[in-house]
Protein backbone atom coordinates (compact mmCIF):
# COMPACT_ATOMS: atom_id res chain seq x y z
CA UNK A 1 0.00 0.00 0.00
CA UNK A 2 1.09 3.41 -0.99
CA UNK A 3 2.47 5.25 2.10
CA UNK A 4 0.97 8.73 1.18
CA UNK A 5 -0.85 11.54 3.36
CA UNK A 6 -4.02 12.77 2.89
CA UNK A 7 -3.15 15.66 1.20
CA UNK A 8 -1.22 13.48 -1.38
CA UNK A 9 -3.36 10.93 -2.39
CA UNK A 10 -6.26 14.12 -3.36
CA UNK A 11 -3.00 15.38 -5.58
CA UNK A 12 -2.10 12.29 -7.05
CA UNK A 13 -5.71 10.82 -8.30
CA UNK A 14 -6.22 14.35 -9.45
CA UNK A 15 -2.91 14.01 -11.40
CA UNK A 16 -3.97 11.19 -13.01
CA UNK A 17 -7.71 12.28 -13.49
CA UNK A 18 -6.52 15.25 -15.23
CA UNK A 19 -3.84 13.67 -17.28
CA UNK A 20 -6.50 11.13 -18.72
CA UNK A 21 -9.21 13.86 -19.28
CA UNK A 22 -6.61 15.97 -20.99
CA UNK A 23 -5.17 12.56 -23.29
CA UNK A 24 -9.26 11.51 -23.81
CA UNK A 25 -10.43 14.75 -24.86
CA UNK A 26 -7.74 16.15 -26.82
CA UNK A 27 -7.71 12.21 -28.92
CA UNK A 28 -12.03 12.52 -29.23
CA UNK A 29 -11.63 16.34 -30.90
CA UNK A 30 -9.20 15.51 -33.04
CA UNK A 31 -11.34 12.66 -34.40
CA UNK A 32 -14.30 14.96 -34.31
CA UNK A 33 -12.11 17.28 -36.12
CA UNK A 34 -11.01 14.31 -38.45
CA UNK A 35 -14.16 13.29 -39.50
CA UNK A 36 -16.20 16.65 -39.78
CA UNK A 37 -17.33 16.14 -43.48
CA UNK A 38 -15.81 19.41 -45.85
CA UNK A 39 -18.47 18.92 -48.72
CA UNK A 40 -17.24 22.32 -50.41
CA UNK A 41 -13.62 23.96 -51.28
CA UNK A 42 -13.26 27.24 -48.47
CA UNK A 43 -10.02 28.25 -49.01
CA UNK A 44 -9.78 31.71 -47.48
CA UNK A 45 -8.39 33.49 -50.47
CA UNK A 46 -6.03 34.59 -51.88
CA UNK A 47 -4.98 30.34 -50.88
CA UNK A 48 -1.74 28.92 -52.45
CA UNK A 49 -2.43 26.73 -55.12
CA UNK A 50 -0.39 23.76 -54.51
CA UNK A 51 -0.28 21.31 -51.72
CA UNK A 52 3.23 22.70 -50.63
CA UNK A 53 2.38 26.40 -50.90
CA UNK A 54 -0.91 25.35 -48.18
CA UNK A 55 1.54 23.40 -45.97
CA UNK A 56 3.17 26.34 -45.73
CA UNK A 57 0.55 28.72 -45.24
CA UNK A 58 -0.84 26.36 -42.05
CA UNK A 59 3.15 26.78 -40.56
CA UNK A 60 3.12 30.45 -40.98
CA UNK A 61 -0.10 30.44 -38.92
CA UNK A 62 1.33 28.09 -36.47
CA UNK A 63 4.45 29.31 -36.28
CA UNK A 64 4.21 33.57 -37.05
CA UNK A 65 0.35 34.32 -36.43
CA UNK A 66 -0.06 35.41 -40.04
CA UNK A 67 -3.64 36.12 -39.83
CA UNK A 68 -3.64 38.05 -36.54
CA UNK A 69 -0.31 39.81 -38.09
CA UNK A 70 -2.58 41.17 -40.24
CA UNK A 71 -5.48 41.79 -38.64
CA UNK A 72 -4.53 43.24 -35.53
CA UNK A 73 -0.34 44.09 -35.01
CA UNK A 74 -1.20 44.89 -31.23
CA UNK A 75 -2.50 42.08 -30.35
CA UNK A 76 -0.37 39.99 -32.18
CA UNK A 77 2.73 41.29 -30.43
CA UNK A 78 0.77 40.34 -27.09
CA UNK A 79 -0.57 36.79 -28.40
CA UNK A 80 3.31 36.29 -29.48
CA UNK A 81 4.63 36.76 -26.37
CA UNK A 82 2.55 35.00 -24.70
CA UNK A 83 2.64 31.67 -26.87
CA UNK A 84 6.61 31.90 -26.75
CA UNK A 85 6.70 32.58 -22.98
CA UNK A 86 4.08 29.85 -22.30
CA UNK A 87 6.24 27.33 -24.36
CA UNK A 88 9.68 28.24 -23.10
CA UNK A 89 8.02 27.65 -19.53
CA UNK A 90 6.93 24.40 -20.08
CA UNK A 91 10.71 23.61 -21.77
CA UNK A 92 12.19 24.85 -19.09
CA UNK A 93 9.97 22.75 -16.57
CA UNK A 94 10.44 19.63 -18.61
CA UNK A 95 14.22 20.10 -18.63
CA UNK A 96 14.48 21.14 -15.02
CA UNK A 97 14.08 17.78 -14.31
CA UNK A 98 16.97 16.78 -16.26
CA UNK A 99 19.24 19.69 -14.82
CA UNK A 100 18.04 19.63 -11.08
CA UNK A 101 20.62 17.86 -8.86
CA UNK A 102 23.30 18.15 -6.52
CA UNK A 103 25.74 20.18 -6.96
CA UNK A 104 23.45 22.47 -9.31
CA UNK A 105 25.58 23.36 -12.35
CA UNK A 106 27.10 26.89 -12.54
CA UNK A 107 24.29 27.91 -15.15
CA UNK A 108 21.61 26.62 -13.01
CA UNK A 109 20.55 30.34 -11.82
CA UNK A 110 20.43 31.79 -15.17
CA UNK A 111 18.09 28.92 -15.90
CA UNK A 112 15.70 30.37 -13.35
CA UNK A 113 15.48 33.48 -14.48
CA UNK A 114 15.05 33.07 -17.60
CA UNK A 115 12.04 31.35 -16.81
CA UNK A 116 11.14 34.33 -14.03
CA UNK A 117 11.64 36.57 -17.25
CA UNK A 118 8.98 34.44 -19.15
CA UNK A 119 6.62 34.18 -16.13
CA UNK A 120 6.42 38.12 -16.56
CA UNK A 121 6.35 38.65 -19.35
CA UNK A 122 3.06 35.62 -19.76
CA UNK A 123 1.38 37.96 -17.26
CA UNK A 124 1.69 41.12 -18.83
CA UNK A 125 0.92 39.57 -21.98
CA UNK A 126 -2.57 37.83 -20.69
CA UNK A 127 -3.17 40.79 -19.04
CA UNK A 128 -3.33 42.94 -22.05
CA UNK A 129 -5.42 40.17 -23.45
CA UNK A 130 -7.98 40.41 -20.83
CA UNK A 131 -8.09 43.95 -20.76
CA UNK A 132 -8.67 44.46 -24.35
CA UNK A 133 -11.38 41.78 -24.61
CA UNK A 134 -12.92 43.84 -21.94
CA UNK A 135 -12.60 47.35 -23.13
CA UNK A 136 -12.88 46.86 -26.28
CA UNK A 137 -16.67 47.28 -27.40
CA UNK A 138 -16.50 44.67 -30.90
CA UNK A 139 -14.50 42.19 -28.78
CA UNK A 140 -16.26 42.02 -25.74
CA UNK A 141 -19.36 41.88 -27.77
CA UNK A 142 -18.71 38.28 -28.93
CA UNK A 143 -17.14 37.17 -25.72
CA UNK A 144 -18.24 34.36 -24.11
CA UNK A 145 -17.50 33.50 -20.18
CA UNK A 146 -14.73 30.64 -21.34
CA UNK A 147 -13.04 33.02 -23.21
CA UNK A 148 -12.30 34.94 -19.75
CA UNK A 149 -11.88 32.13 -17.87
CA UNK A 150 -8.82 30.27 -19.83
CA UNK A 151 -7.19 34.26 -19.79
CA UNK A 152 -7.67 34.04 -15.61
CA UNK A 153 -6.16 30.49 -15.37
CA UNK A 154 -3.13 31.01 -17.20
CA UNK A 155 -2.66 34.54 -15.30
CA UNK A 156 -3.10 32.86 -11.72
CA UNK A 157 -0.47 30.47 -13.21
CA UNK A 158 1.57 32.39 -13.94
CA UNK A 159 1.48 34.86 -10.53
CA UNK A 160 1.16 31.72 -8.24
CA UNK A 161 4.57 30.52 -10.52
CA UNK A 162 6.65 33.53 -9.97
CA UNK A 163 5.39 33.73 -6.32
CA UNK A 164 7.36 30.67 -5.32
CA UNK A 165 10.20 32.98 -6.69
CA UNK A 166 9.14 35.93 -4.93
CA UNK A 167 7.56 35.42 -1.52
CA UNK A 168 9.17 32.50 -0.14
CA UNK A 169 12.40 32.20 1.47
CA UNK A 170 15.37 30.15 -0.12
CA UNK A 171 15.64 27.64 1.74
CA UNK A 172 11.65 27.00 1.50
CA UNK A 173 12.37 26.76 -2.36
CA UNK A 174 14.99 24.83 -2.05
CA UNK A 175 12.95 21.90 0.20
CA UNK A 176 10.14 22.02 -2.65
CA UNK A 177 13.04 21.98 -5.07
CA UNK A 178 14.08 19.21 -3.69
CA UNK A 179 10.89 17.22 -3.19
CA UNK A 180 9.66 17.90 -7.00
CA UNK A 181 11.88 15.60 -8.43
CA UNK A 182 11.02 12.55 -6.64
CA UNK A 183 7.58 13.23 -7.14
CA UNK A 184 7.25 13.80 -10.41
CA UNK A 185 9.12 10.67 -11.72
CA UNK A 186 6.98 9.01 -9.00
CA UNK A 187 3.88 9.88 -10.85
CA UNK A 188 5.59 8.98 -13.97
CA UNK A 189 6.32 5.52 -12.65
CA UNK A 190 3.00 4.90 -11.33
CA UNK A 191 4.96 4.73 -7.75
CA UNK A 192 3.41 8.14 -6.10
CA UNK A 193 4.97 9.56 -3.28
CA UNK A 194 4.24 12.69 -0.82
CA UNK A 195 3.41 15.63 -2.51
CA UNK A 196 5.43 19.00 -1.63
CA UNK A 197 3.39 20.49 1.32
CA UNK A 198 3.72 24.21 0.38
CA UNK A 199 0.94 26.19 0.14
CA UNK A 200 2.40 28.58 -2.74
CA UNK A 201 3.55 25.25 -4.96
CA UNK A 202 -0.39 23.17 -3.83
CA UNK A 203 -2.36 26.57 -5.30
CA UNK A 204 -0.06 27.03 -8.12
CA UNK A 205 -0.12 22.77 -8.98
CA UNK A 206 -4.20 22.98 -8.78
CA UNK A 207 -4.02 25.21 -11.02
CA UNK A 208 -2.19 23.68 -13.59
CA UNK A 209 -3.94 20.51 -13.42
CA UNK A 210 -7.39 22.42 -13.71
CA UNK A 211 -5.74 23.91 -17.09
CA UNK A 212 -4.87 20.50 -18.38
CA UNK A 213 -8.14 19.47 -17.58
CA UNK A 214 -9.88 22.04 -18.91
CA UNK A 215 -8.12 22.72 -22.05
CA UNK A 216 -9.99 19.66 -24.40
CA UNK A 217 -13.19 21.92 -23.67
CA UNK A 218 -11.73 25.13 -24.39
CA UNK A 219 -10.84 27.35 -27.44
CA UNK A 220 -7.27 26.58 -26.51
CA UNK A 221 -7.73 23.24 -28.63
CA UNK A 222 -6.97 25.89 -31.62
CA UNK A 223 -3.34 24.24 -31.13
CA UNK A 224 -4.97 20.94 -32.93
CA UNK A 225 -7.68 22.38 -34.74
CA UNK A 226 -5.77 24.93 -36.65
CA UNK A 227 -4.75 21.64 -38.92
CA UNK A 228 -7.98 20.56 -39.65
CA UNK A 229 -9.56 24.82 -41.19
CA UNK A 230 -10.20 23.77 -44.50
CA UNK A 231 -9.67 27.66 -45.04
CA UNK A 232 -6.01 27.37 -44.27
CA UNK A 233 -5.04 23.61 -45.29
CA UNK A 234 -7.24 23.87 -48.37
CA UNK A 235 -5.52 24.95 -51.84
CA UNK A 236 -7.02 27.23 -54.02
CA UNK A 237 -7.60 24.89 -57.41
CA UNK A 238 -11.47 23.85 -58.08
CA UNK A 239 -11.04 24.35 -62.06
CA UNK A 240 -7.98 22.02 -62.11
CA UNK A 241 -8.85 19.58 -59.61
CA UNK A 242 -12.63 18.38 -58.94
CA UNK A 243 -12.75 18.16 -55.45
CA UNK A 244 -15.04 15.36 -54.25
CA UNK A 245 -15.74 13.34 -50.81
CA UNK A 246 -17.99 10.69 -50.85
CA UNK A 247 -20.02 11.91 -47.75
CA UNK A 248 -21.02 14.64 -49.77
CA UNK A 249 -22.31 13.58 -53.04
CA UNK A 250 -25.50 15.38 -53.14
CA UNK A 251 -23.58 18.67 -52.91
CA UNK A 252 -21.40 17.54 -56.14
CA UNK A 253 -21.97 18.89 -59.55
Amino acid sequence: MLDLNFVSGIYVFLTYLAGAIFIIGVVLRIIIYAKTPMPVKIPLTPAPLTPMGAAGRVASEVLLFRSLYRANKPTWVAGYIFHISFLLLILLHFARHFVYHHPLPSWYQLFVSIGIVCGIFMFLSLFYLLFRRMIVDRVRIISILSDYLILIILMMIAVTGLSLNFFISAPALTKIDNKLDPFVTGIAVFHPINIPGNPYFIVHYSLILLLVAYIPFSKVMHFVGVFFSPTRYMTDNPQEERYYKPDAEDLSL
